[in-house]
Protein backbone atom coordinates (compact mmCIF):
# COMPACT_ATOMS: atom_id res chain seq x y z
CA UNK A 1 0.00 0.00 0.00
CA UNK A 2 2.96 2.19 1.05
CA UNK A 3 3.91 2.86 -3.18
CA UNK A 4 0.18 3.14 -4.09
CA UNK A 5 -0.33 5.46 -1.49
CA UNK A 6 3.14 7.31 -2.44
CA UNK A 7 1.48 8.19 -5.97
CA UNK A 8 -1.29 9.19 -4.38
CA UNK A 9 0.15 11.48 -1.84
CA UNK A 10 2.28 13.16 -4.50
CA UNK A 11 -0.60 14.49 -6.37
CA UNK A 12 -1.49 18.26 -5.27
CA UNK A 13 -5.33 17.50 -5.49
CA UNK A 14 -6.13 20.59 -3.21
CA UNK A 15 -7.97 24.09 -3.91
CA UNK A 16 -5.93 27.23 -2.48
CA UNK A 17 -4.86 30.56 -3.82
CA UNK A 18 -1.55 29.38 -5.09
CA UNK A 19 -3.02 26.54 -7.10
CA UNK A 20 -5.37 26.80 -10.10
CA UNK A 21 -8.36 25.03 -10.74
CA UNK A 22 -7.00 23.53 -13.78
CA UNK A 23 -4.03 22.03 -12.14
CA UNK A 24 -6.34 21.08 -9.21
CA UNK A 25 -7.78 19.09 -12.04
CA UNK A 26 -4.88 17.59 -13.79
CA UNK A 27 -3.18 16.20 -10.84
CA UNK A 28 -6.93 14.30 -9.79
CA UNK A 29 -6.71 13.17 -13.19
CA UNK A 30 -3.40 11.83 -12.55
CA UNK A 31 -5.21 9.29 -9.80
CA UNK A 32 -7.64 8.68 -11.93
CA UNK A 33 -5.26 7.25 -14.32
CA UNK A 34 -3.46 5.34 -11.71
CA UNK A 35 -7.01 3.62 -10.85
CA UNK A 36 -7.02 2.36 -14.44
CA UNK A 37 -3.95 1.44 -14.71
CA UNK A 38 -4.52 -0.96 -11.76
CA UNK A 39 -8.16 -2.29 -12.76
CA UNK A 40 -6.12 -3.13 -16.34
CA UNK A 41 -3.66 -5.20 -14.66
CA UNK A 42 -6.00 -6.64 -12.22
CA UNK A 43 -8.48 -7.56 -15.03
CA UNK A 44 -6.12 -9.33 -16.70
CA UNK A 45 -6.21 -12.72 -14.24
CA UNK A 46 -9.89 -12.33 -13.69
CA UNK A 47 -11.77 -15.18 -15.25
CA UNK A 48 -15.64 -13.23 -15.65
CA UNK A 49 -16.24 -10.78 -13.27
CA UNK A 50 -14.17 -7.88 -14.24
CA UNK A 51 -13.49 -4.54 -12.44
CA UNK A 52 -15.48 -1.66 -14.78
CA UNK A 53 -14.47 2.23 -14.35
CA UNK A 54 -17.21 4.58 -14.46
CA UNK A 55 -17.45 8.68 -14.12
CA UNK A 56 -19.58 11.86 -13.42
CA UNK A 57 -19.62 15.05 -14.70
CA UNK A 58 -22.36 17.51 -14.60
CA UNK A 59 -22.33 21.52 -14.78
CA UNK A 60 -24.59 22.66 -12.02
CA UNK A 61 -25.20 26.73 -11.74
CA UNK A 62 -22.02 26.91 -13.66
CA UNK A 63 -19.88 24.84 -11.31
CA UNK A 64 -18.31 21.73 -12.40
CA UNK A 65 -19.42 18.42 -10.38
CA UNK A 66 -16.93 15.39 -10.78
CA UNK A 67 -16.62 11.87 -9.61
CA UNK A 68 -15.19 8.95 -10.80
CA UNK A 69 -15.24 4.83 -10.01
CA UNK A 70 -14.77 1.86 -10.41
CA UNK A 71 -17.82 -1.07 -9.82
CA UNK A 72 -18.08 -4.95 -9.76
CA UNK A 73 -20.85 -7.06 -9.94
CA UNK A 74 -24.53 -6.79 -12.11
CA UNK A 75 -26.90 -7.16 -9.29
CA UNK A 76 -29.96 -4.77 -8.55
CA UNK A 77 -28.82 -4.35 -5.28
CA UNK A 78 -25.63 -1.93 -4.94
CA UNK A 79 -23.36 -1.60 -2.31
CA UNK A 80 -20.85 1.29 -2.15
CA UNK A 81 -17.72 2.65 -0.61
CA UNK A 82 -17.09 6.33 -0.97
CA UNK A 83 -14.30 8.22 0.12
CA UNK A 84 -12.35 11.43 -1.50
CA UNK A 85 -9.39 12.21 -3.07
CA UNK A 86 -9.17 16.19 -2.68
CA UNK A 87 -7.50 17.93 0.27
CA UNK A 88 -6.85 20.85 2.59
CA UNK A 89 -3.71 23.09 1.05
CA UNK A 90 -0.84 22.15 2.70
CA UNK A 91 0.40 23.94 5.07
CA UNK A 92 4.15 25.23 5.23
CA UNK A 93 6.23 24.57 8.59
CA UNK A 94 9.98 23.43 8.53
CA UNK A 95 10.54 19.95 8.09
CA UNK A 96 7.02 19.28 6.48
CA UNK A 97 7.12 17.75 3.38
CA UNK A 98 3.28 17.26 2.53
CA UNK A 99 3.48 15.97 -0.58
CA UNK A 100 6.38 13.57 0.31
CA UNK A 101 5.02 9.79 1.85
CA UNK A 102 6.92 8.63 4.74
CA UNK A 103 7.11 6.04 7.35
CA UNK A 104 7.20 7.43 11.24
CA UNK A 105 7.19 5.56 14.53
CA UNK A 106 4.38 7.91 16.70
CA UNK A 107 3.48 7.06 19.98
CA UNK A 108 -0.76 6.14 19.66
CA UNK A 109 -2.84 4.21 21.81
CA UNK A 110 0.23 4.19 24.65
CA UNK A 111 2.31 2.22 22.07
CA UNK A 112 4.85 2.97 18.80
CA UNK A 113 3.11 2.29 16.08
CA UNK A 114 3.74 2.61 12.23
CA UNK A 115 1.89 5.78 10.83
CA UNK A 116 2.40 6.92 6.93
CA UNK A 117 2.64 11.01 7.12
CA UNK A 118 1.86 13.23 4.21
CA UNK A 119 -1.30 15.14 2.81
CA UNK A 120 -4.07 13.35 2.54
CA UNK A 121 -2.56 10.00 4.14
CA UNK A 122 -5.66 9.75 6.69
CA UNK A 123 -8.02 12.30 4.87
CA UNK A 124 -8.89 10.88 2.48
CA UNK A 125 -6.32 9.18 -0.20
CA UNK A 126 -5.23 6.51 2.45
CA UNK A 127 -8.97 5.18 3.30
CA UNK A 128 -9.68 6.03 -0.41
CA UNK A 129 -6.76 3.62 -1.23
CA UNK A 130 -8.19 0.91 1.75
CA UNK A 131 -11.78 0.91 -0.16
CA UNK A 132 -9.93 0.44 -3.79
CA UNK A 133 -8.06 -2.66 -2.33
CA UNK A 134 -10.89 -4.51 -0.48
CA UNK A 135 -12.72 -3.88 -3.53
CA UNK A 136 -10.24 -5.60 -5.29
CA UNK A 137 -9.99 -8.57 -2.66
CA UNK A 138 -13.54 -9.15 -2.71
CA UNK A 139 -13.74 -9.19 -6.49
CA UNK A 140 -10.77 -12.17 -6.70
CA UNK A 141 -12.25 -14.03 -3.85
CA UNK A 142 -15.98 -14.03 -5.90
CA UNK A 143 -14.60 -14.35 -9.30
CA UNK A 144 -16.92 -16.49 -11.68
CA UNK A 145 -19.39 -17.26 -8.30
CA UNK A 146 -23.19 -16.32 -9.34
CA UNK A 147 -23.58 -14.37 -5.82
CA UNK A 148 -21.58 -11.52 -7.77
CA UNK A 149 -24.89 -11.63 -10.37
CA UNK A 150 -27.05 -10.23 -7.20
CA UNK A 151 -25.32 -7.36 -6.23
CA UNK A 152 -23.05 -4.60 -7.81
CA UNK A 153 -19.83 -3.29 -5.08
CA UNK A 154 -18.59 -0.25 -6.25
CA UNK A 155 -15.82 2.63 -5.06
CA UNK A 156 -16.59 5.77 -5.26
CA UNK A 157 -13.66 8.73 -5.41
CA UNK A 158 -15.46 12.64 -4.62
CA UNK A 159 -13.18 15.26 -6.40
CA UNK A 160 -14.40 18.30 -4.81
CA UNK A 161 -15.69 17.12 -1.30
CA UNK A 162 -13.52 19.42 1.38
CA UNK A 163 -14.63 22.68 -1.34
CA UNK A 164 -18.28 21.49 -2.89
CA UNK A 165 -19.00 18.01 -2.21
CA UNK A 166 -19.96 16.23 -6.13
CA UNK A 167 -21.46 13.38 -3.84
CA UNK A 168 -25.24 14.78 -3.14
CA UNK A 169 -25.34 15.82 -6.61
CA UNK A 170 -24.55 12.75 -8.21
CA UNK A 171 -27.11 10.68 -6.33
CA UNK A 172 -29.70 13.41 -6.98
CA UNK A 173 -28.92 12.97 -11.31
CA UNK A 174 -29.31 9.12 -10.84
CA UNK A 175 -31.63 8.05 -8.31
CA UNK A 176 -30.96 4.52 -10.13
CA UNK A 177 -27.24 4.45 -9.16
CA UNK A 178 -28.17 5.25 -5.23
CA UNK A 179 -26.73 2.78 -3.05
CA UNK A 180 -28.67 0.45 -1.06
CA UNK A 181 -26.41 0.88 1.46
CA UNK A 182 -23.32 3.14 1.59
CA UNK A 183 -20.48 3.42 3.86
CA UNK A 184 -19.00 7.40 3.49
CA UNK A 185 -15.11 6.16 4.47
CA UNK A 186 -14.24 9.28 5.71
CA UNK A 187 -14.00 10.12 9.86
CA UNK A 188 -14.48 7.15 12.49
CA UNK A 189 -16.05 4.25 13.44
CA UNK A 190 -19.20 4.64 13.85
CA UNK A 191 -21.10 7.79 12.71
CA UNK A 192 -24.46 8.06 14.57
CA UNK A 193 -24.36 11.99 14.21
CA UNK A 194 -23.25 15.34 12.50
CA UNK A 195 -23.35 18.53 13.67
CA UNK A 196 -25.11 21.17 11.82
CA UNK A 197 -22.65 23.63 9.63
CA UNK A 198 -22.93 27.11 10.08
CA UNK A 199 -20.69 29.88 8.27
CA UNK A 200 -20.91 32.98 9.57
CA UNK A 201 -18.84 36.50 8.16
CA UNK A 202 -18.11 39.44 10.56
CA UNK A 203 -17.49 42.83 8.93
CA UNK A 204 -16.33 46.00 10.20
CA UNK A 205 -16.67 49.36 7.96
CA UNK A 206 -14.09 52.04 6.99
CA UNK A 207 -13.40 54.70 8.74
CA UNK A 208 -12.58 57.93 8.11
CA UNK A 209 -9.92 58.27 11.65
CA UNK A 210 -6.48 58.03 11.26
CA UNK A 211 -4.81 56.14 14.35
CA UNK A 212 -1.70 58.50 15.77
CA UNK A 213 0.45 56.94 17.76
CA UNK A 214 0.81 53.03 17.53
CA UNK A 215 -1.10 50.84 15.71
CA UNK A 216 -2.14 47.44 14.29
CA UNK A 217 -2.15 48.24 10.58
CA UNK A 218 -3.10 44.89 9.37
CA UNK A 219 -3.80 41.43 10.78
CA UNK A 220 -4.20 38.80 8.25
CA UNK A 221 -4.46 34.81 7.31
CA UNK A 222 -3.15 33.39 4.87
CA UNK A 223 -6.37 32.72 1.99
CA UNK A 224 -7.86 29.37 2.97
CA UNK A 225 -10.74 27.75 3.39
CA UNK A 226 -13.16 28.38 6.42
CA UNK A 227 -12.87 24.74 7.76
CA UNK A 228 -9.01 25.09 8.30
CA UNK A 229 -7.60 26.40 11.24
CA UNK A 230 -4.73 28.99 9.56
CA UNK A 231 -1.28 27.77 8.98
CA UNK A 232 -0.50 31.68 10.34
CA UNK A 233 -1.43 34.86 11.57
CA UNK A 234 0.52 38.29 10.60
CA UNK A 235 -0.03 41.51 12.07
CA UNK A 236 2.04 44.76 10.71
CA UNK A 237 2.93 47.20 13.36
CA UNK A 238 3.24 51.10 12.14
CA UNK A 239 3.55 54.52 13.66
CA UNK A 240 3.80 57.71 12.69
CA UNK A 241 6.94 58.05 15.97
CA UNK A 242 9.78 56.03 15.17
CA UNK A 243 10.35 56.32 18.70
CA UNK A 244 7.27 55.00 19.98
CA UNK A 245 7.39 52.18 17.32
CA UNK A 246 11.02 51.31 18.48
CA UNK A 247 9.92 51.35 21.53
CA UNK A 248 7.05 48.85 21.51
CA UNK A 249 9.24 46.58 19.20
CA UNK A 250 11.37 46.08 22.27
CA UNK A 251 9.08 44.77 24.70
CA UNK A 252 6.56 43.01 22.36
CA UNK A 253 7.95 39.57 23.24
CA UNK A 254 8.13 39.79 27.09
CA UNK A 255 4.66 41.32 26.98
CA UNK A 256 3.01 38.10 24.48
CA UNK A 257 4.90 35.85 27.11
CA UNK A 258 3.66 37.55 30.12
CA UNK A 259 0.62 38.38 28.84
CA UNK A 260 -2.71 36.30 30.57
CA UNK A 261 -5.32 34.96 28.31
CA UNK A 262 -8.79 34.13 29.27
CA UNK A 263 -7.51 30.84 30.47
CA UNK A 264 -4.13 30.34 32.68
CA UNK A 265 -3.57 26.69 31.00
CA UNK A 266 -4.15 27.99 27.54
CA UNK A 267 -1.62 27.54 25.40
CA UNK A 268 -0.34 30.32 23.54
CA UNK A 269 0.91 30.00 19.75
CA UNK A 270 4.92 30.43 18.79
CA UNK A 271 5.60 34.19 17.99
CA UNK A 272 8.15 35.51 16.02
CA UNK A 273 9.05 38.76 15.46
CA UNK A 274 10.62 40.87 12.91
CA UNK A 275 12.42 44.25 13.70
CA UNK A 276 14.60 44.09 10.49
CA UNK A 277 13.28 47.29 9.09
CA UNK A 278 10.60 49.47 11.09
CA UNK A 279 11.29 52.19 8.97
CA UNK A 280 10.05 50.53 5.95
CA UNK A 281 7.83 47.77 6.27
CA UNK A 282 6.67 48.13 10.37
CA UNK A 283 7.48 45.87 12.94
CA UNK A 284 5.70 42.27 11.45
CA UNK A 285 4.42 39.61 14.68
CA UNK A 286 4.07 36.28 13.30
CA UNK A 287 2.29 33.07 15.14
CA UNK A 288 2.59 29.53 13.48
CA UNK A 289 -0.16 26.93 14.30
CA UNK A 290 0.52 24.02 16.17
CA UNK A 291 -1.76 20.45 16.21
CA UNK A 292 -4.82 19.49 14.90
CA UNK A 293 -6.47 22.03 11.95
CA UNK A 294 -9.81 20.87 11.27
CA UNK A 295 -12.45 23.69 11.74
CA UNK A 296 -14.94 20.95 13.84
CA UNK A 297 -12.66 19.96 15.87
CA UNK A 298 -11.32 23.59 17.79
CA UNK A 299 -11.26 21.71 21.09
CA UNK A 300 -8.89 19.17 19.56
CA UNK A 301 -6.52 22.11 18.01
CA UNK A 302 -7.09 24.18 21.51
CA UNK A 303 -6.10 20.88 23.72
CA UNK A 304 -2.77 20.05 22.17
CA UNK A 305 -2.30 23.05 19.96
CA UNK A 306 -2.25 26.55 19.40
CA UNK A 307 -4.76 28.31 16.88
CA UNK A 308 -2.43 31.24 15.30
CA UNK A 309 -5.00 33.70 14.94
CA UNK A 310 -7.12 33.19 18.30
CA UNK A 311 -3.09 33.31 20.38
CA UNK A 312 -2.28 36.94 17.99
CA UNK A 313 -5.85 38.69 18.09
CA UNK A 314 -5.90 38.17 21.79
CA UNK A 315 -2.84 39.28 22.88
CA UNK A 316 -3.43 42.38 20.03
CA UNK A 317 -6.88 43.20 21.58
CA UNK A 318 -4.97 43.28 25.23
CA UNK A 319 -2.66 45.93 24.45
CA UNK A 320 -5.42 48.49 22.77
CA UNK A 321 -6.88 51.40 24.74
CA UNK A 322 -6.02 54.63 26.46
CA UNK A 323 -2.89 54.06 28.78
CA UNK A 324 -1.51 51.07 26.66
CA UNK A 325 0.66 50.47 23.86
CA UNK A 326 -1.87 50.43 20.56
CA UNK A 327 -4.07 53.05 19.39
CA UNK A 328 -7.86 51.88 18.44
CA UNK A 329 -8.66 51.53 15.13
CA UNK A 330 -10.63 49.06 12.84
CA UNK A 331 -8.25 46.25 12.85
CA UNK A 332 -8.11 46.43 16.67
CA UNK A 333 -12.33 46.81 17.24
CA UNK A 334 -12.62 43.67 15.02
CA UNK A 335 -10.05 41.74 17.24
CA UNK A 336 -11.40 43.29 20.39
CA UNK A 337 -15.53 41.69 19.51
CA UNK A 338 -13.41 38.20 18.55
CA UNK A 339 -12.09 38.66 22.10
CA UNK A 340 -14.72 39.60 23.95
CA UNK A 341 -17.07 36.69 22.01
CA UNK A 342 -14.83 33.86 22.40
CA UNK A 343 -11.61 34.45 23.55
CA UNK A 344 -9.70 31.54 23.65
CA UNK A 345 -12.30 29.29 24.55
CA UNK A 346 -14.27 27.33 21.39
CA UNK A 347 -17.87 26.25 23.00
CA UNK A 348 -19.01 30.03 23.27
CA UNK A 349 -18.53 29.92 27.34
CA UNK A 350 -17.71 33.59 27.35
CA UNK A 351 -21.99 34.31 26.90
CA UNK A 352 -23.33 30.46 27.44
CA UNK A 353 -26.92 32.02 27.11
CA UNK A 354 -26.29 32.63 23.45
CA UNK A 355 -23.76 30.71 22.37
CA UNK A 356 -23.41 27.71 24.28
CA UNK A 357 -25.06 24.86 23.56
CA UNK A 358 -25.22 20.88 24.48
CA UNK A 359 -28.01 17.87 23.86
CA UNK A 360 -28.40 14.12 24.54
CA UNK A 361 -26.86 13.72 21.37
CA UNK A 362 -24.21 16.17 21.13
CA UNK A 363 -23.60 15.74 25.14
CA UNK A 364 -21.29 18.47 27.29
CA UNK A 365 -17.98 18.96 25.95
CA UNK A 366 -18.93 18.08 22.56
CA UNK A 367 -21.81 20.70 22.26
CA UNK A 368 -21.83 24.06 19.87
CA UNK A 369 -18.08 24.73 18.45
CA UNK A 370 -16.69 27.81 17.09
CA UNK A 371 -13.17 28.03 15.44
CA UNK A 372 -12.38 31.69 14.12
CA UNK A 373 -9.92 30.52 11.39
CA UNK A 374 -9.81 33.16 8.62
CA UNK A 375 -8.69 37.12 9.36
CA UNK A 376 -8.48 39.22 5.90
CA UNK A 377 -7.51 43.54 6.68
CA UNK A 378 -9.10 45.34 3.29
CA UNK A 379 -10.33 42.07 2.00
CA UNK A 380 -10.80 42.25 -1.82
CA UNK A 381 -14.17 43.49 -3.97
CA UNK A 382 -15.06 45.43 -0.37
CA UNK A 383 -13.97 48.84 -0.58
CA UNK A 384 -16.06 49.91 2.00
CA UNK A 385 -14.95 47.14 4.51
CA UNK A 386 -11.99 47.71 6.90
CA UNK A 387 -11.93 44.09 8.00
CA UNK A 388 -13.45 40.68 7.73
CA UNK A 389 -13.49 37.52 10.24
CA UNK A 390 -14.99 33.90 9.30
CA UNK A 391 -15.70 31.48 11.43
CA UNK A 392 -16.12 27.70 11.24
CA UNK A 393 -19.72 26.33 13.26
CA UNK A 394 -20.36 23.22 14.20
CA UNK A 395 -23.65 23.54 16.16
CA UNK A 396 -25.50 20.74 18.50
CA UNK A 397 -29.60 20.61 18.33
CA UNK A 398 -30.27 23.54 20.76
CA UNK A 399 -28.97 25.99 18.01
CA UNK A 400 -31.42 24.82 15.38
CA UNK A 401 -34.88 26.29 14.77
CA UNK A 402 -36.43 23.00 14.68
CA UNK A 403 -36.22 20.51 17.13
CA UNK A 404 -35.63 16.90 16.91
CA UNK A 405 -38.24 14.34 17.13
CA UNK A 406 -36.22 11.47 18.68
CA UNK A 407 -37.29 9.04 16.09
CA UNK A 408 -36.65 10.33 12.36
CA UNK A 409 -33.57 9.72 10.67
CA UNK A 410 -31.95 12.28 9.17
CA UNK A 411 -31.54 15.77 8.34
CA UNK A 412 -33.37 17.65 11.45
CA UNK A 413 -36.14 19.38 9.72
CA UNK A 414 -34.92 19.07 6.43
CA UNK A 415 -32.77 20.41 4.09
CA UNK A 416 -34.25 23.85 3.74
CA UNK A 417 -34.22 24.16 7.76
CA UNK A 418 -32.24 26.82 9.29
CA UNK A 419 -30.15 27.57 12.29
CA UNK A 420 -31.32 30.22 15.15
CA UNK A 421 -27.89 31.99 14.22
CA UNK A 422 -29.23 34.47 12.60
CA UNK A 423 -31.00 36.04 15.88
CA UNK A 424 -28.13 34.94 17.83
CA UNK A 425 -25.60 37.05 16.19
CA UNK A 426 -27.73 39.84 15.98
CA UNK A 427 -28.14 40.19 20.12
CA UNK A 428 -24.56 39.40 20.49
CA UNK A 429 -23.83 42.40 18.33
CA UNK A 430 -26.49 44.39 20.25
CA UNK A 431 -24.26 43.09 23.31
CA UNK A 432 -21.12 43.98 22.21
CA UNK A 433 -19.67 47.29 23.95
CA UNK A 434 -18.65 48.68 20.83
CA UNK A 435 -16.48 52.03 20.45
CA UNK A 436 -19.34 54.90 19.25
CA UNK A 437 -17.04 55.31 16.22
CA UNK A 438 -16.93 51.54 14.57
CA UNK A 439 -19.67 49.97 12.90
CA UNK A 440 -19.92 46.30 13.28
CA UNK A 441 -22.08 44.02 11.10
CA UNK A 442 -22.19 40.17 10.05
CA UNK A 443 -23.90 37.60 7.46
CA UNK A 444 -24.49 34.29 8.46
CA UNK A 445 -25.64 31.19 6.00
CA UNK A 446 -26.58 27.61 7.31
CA UNK A 447 -24.85 25.05 5.23
CA UNK A 448 -26.19 22.10 7.08
CA UNK A 449 -28.78 21.15 9.61
CA UNK A 450 -27.63 18.52 12.07
CA UNK A 451 -27.76 15.01 10.59
CA UNK A 452 -28.79 11.83 13.29
CA UNK A 453 -29.15 8.48 12.79
CA UNK A 454 -30.53 5.80 15.09
CA UNK A 455 -28.05 3.37 16.35
CA UNK A 456 -31.13 0.75 15.67
CA UNK A 457 -31.70 1.59 12.52
CA UNK A 458 -31.16 -0.28 9.27
CA UNK A 459 -28.00 0.90 7.93
CA UNK A 460 -26.08 1.91 11.20
CA UNK A 461 -26.65 -1.79 12.25
CA UNK A 462 -25.60 -3.60 8.86
CA UNK A 463 -22.30 -1.60 9.53
CA UNK A 464 -21.83 -2.03 12.90
CA UNK A 465 -22.41 -5.93 12.14
CA UNK A 466 -19.41 -6.15 10.31
CA UNK A 467 -17.51 -4.10 12.83
CA UNK A 468 -18.56 -6.89 15.48
CA UNK A 469 -17.64 -9.74 13.24
CA UNK A 470 -13.83 -7.99 12.48
CA UNK A 471 -13.41 -6.66 15.84
CA UNK A 472 -15.47 -8.63 18.37
CA UNK A 473 -17.53 -5.78 20.21
CA UNK A 474 -19.97 -2.74 19.14
CA UNK A 475 -18.95 -0.22 16.53
CA UNK A 476 -18.85 3.41 18.76
CA UNK A 477 -21.92 5.74 18.20
CA UNK A 478 -20.00 8.88 17.93
CA UNK A 479 -21.46 12.22 17.36
CA UNK A 480 -18.95 14.76 15.24
CA UNK A 481 -18.90 18.09 13.65
CA UNK A 482 -17.14 16.92 10.71
CA UNK A 483 -19.87 17.20 7.54
CA UNK A 484 -19.20 14.21 5.42
CA UNK A 485 -20.85 13.09 2.27
CA UNK A 486 -23.40 11.42 4.15
CA UNK A 487 -25.10 14.21 5.14
CA UNK A 488 -29.27 14.09 3.91
CA UNK A 489 -29.36 10.34 2.88
CA UNK A 490 -30.02 7.81 5.24
CA UNK A 491 -28.85 4.83 3.27
CA UNK A 492 -25.41 6.62 3.75
CA UNK A 493 -23.54 6.26 7.13
CA UNK A 494 -20.08 7.88 7.76
CA UNK A 495 -17.41 5.40 9.06
CA UNK A 496 -13.68 5.21 9.57
CA UNK A 497 -10.76 4.75 9.41
CA UNK A 498 -9.87 5.89 12.68
CA UNK A 499 -10.98 4.07 16.28
CA UNK A 500 -11.01 7.54 18.06
CA UNK A 501 -12.13 10.80 18.04
CA UNK A 502 -8.92 12.74 19.00
CA UNK A 503 -7.67 14.52 15.74
CA UNK A 504 -5.01 16.23 17.15
CA UNK A 505 -1.46 14.31 17.51
CA UNK A 506 -0.07 12.51 17.00
CA UNK A 507 -2.80 12.56 13.42
CA UNK A 508 -3.17 15.94 13.27
CA UNK A 509 -6.35 15.91 11.08
CA UNK A 510 -6.44 18.69 8.35
CA UNK A 511 -3.47 19.94 9.70
CA UNK A 512 0.76 19.68 9.65
CA UNK A 513 1.84 16.55 9.89
CA UNK A 514 -0.83 14.97 8.81
CA UNK A 515 -0.54 11.05 9.63
CA UNK A 516 -2.74 7.78 8.84
CA UNK A 517 -2.29 5.02 11.71
CA UNK A 518 -1.39 1.78 9.63
CA UNK A 519 -3.15 -0.60 11.77
CA UNK A 520 -6.19 1.69 11.75
CA UNK A 521 -6.24 1.31 8.39
CA UNK A 522 -5.67 -2.56 8.40
CA UNK A 523 -8.45 -3.33 10.72
CA UNK A 524 -10.83 -0.95 8.50
CA UNK A 525 -10.22 -3.22 5.43
CA UNK A 526 -11.20 -5.91 7.71
CA UNK A 527 -14.33 -4.02 8.86
CA UNK A 528 -15.21 -3.60 4.72
CA UNK A 529 -14.36 -6.99 3.35
CA UNK A 530 -16.63 -8.32 6.23
CA UNK A 531 -18.96 -5.94 4.99
CA UNK A 532 -18.87 -6.82 1.47
CA UNK A 533 -19.28 -10.14 1.89
CA UNK A 534 -22.14 -9.67 4.20
CA UNK A 535 -24.12 -8.09 1.45
CA UNK A 536 -22.57 -10.98 -1.31
CA UNK A 537 -23.65 -14.06 0.76
CA UNK A 538 -27.15 -11.67 1.73
CA UNK A 539 -27.54 -10.48 -2.17
CA UNK A 540 -29.96 -13.30 -2.89
CA UNK A 541 -32.01 -13.25 -0.24
CA UNK A 542 -32.19 -9.51 -0.53
CA UNK A 543 -33.07 -9.37 -4.05
CA UNK A 544 -36.46 -10.82 -3.12
CA UNK A 545 -37.57 -8.23 -0.97
CA UNK A 546 -38.91 -4.89 -2.68
CA UNK A 547 -36.42 -2.14 -2.44
CA UNK A 548 -37.57 0.79 -0.81
CA UNK A 549 -38.20 4.27 -3.22
CA UNK A 550 -35.36 6.76 -1.99
CA UNK A 551 -35.11 10.08 -3.36
CA UNK A 552 -32.04 11.90 -2.65
CA UNK A 553 -31.64 15.11 -1.15
CA UNK A 554 -29.75 18.09 -2.29
CA UNK A 555 -27.72 19.64 0.31
CA UNK A 556 -25.74 22.90 0.53
CA UNK A 557 -22.16 22.72 -0.20
CA UNK A 558 -20.33 20.87 2.76
CA UNK A 559 -16.73 22.58 3.13
CA UNK A 560 -16.09 19.26 5.27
Amino acid sequence: MFDDLSKFVAARTYRGADQSEAETVANLQKIQEEVRLQVEQFNAEQKVHKLVPFEWKKTINGQEYWLFGVRVGSGPRRVALSSHLDTVPPGTQAGWEPFKLVKEQRTYFGRAQEFYVGRGSIDDKGPALIAFNVLKAVARQYDGDSKLNGVTLEVLFDTSEETDMAMPYYLEDKPEENPDLGVIFDAMWCIRAEKGIERPVFTIKRGTTTPTGVWIESLNTPQGPANQIPDSATAVIRSDSPQALESFAQQVEALYKGHGFDDPAYRRAELTVDRSDLANNGLVLTTKVSGAQHGSAPDENREEGANPLISLSNFLSAQVGVGKHLARNEVSELARFITWSWGTKVFGEHHPELLQRDDEVFTAGNGTTYAVTRFYTNPAGAPDIAARVQIDIRYALGHHSVAWDKKTEGLVGGKASKSVFQDTFAKLLQEFPKEADYTLGFQTTTSYPPDVRLPEGNAFQRVSSAFEKALGEQCPRWAIGGGTDAKGNTNLIAAGALFTEKMGPPINYHGINEGAPVEDLRKSADILYNLFKDEVEGATKASSTVRPLFTPMRVAPDFH
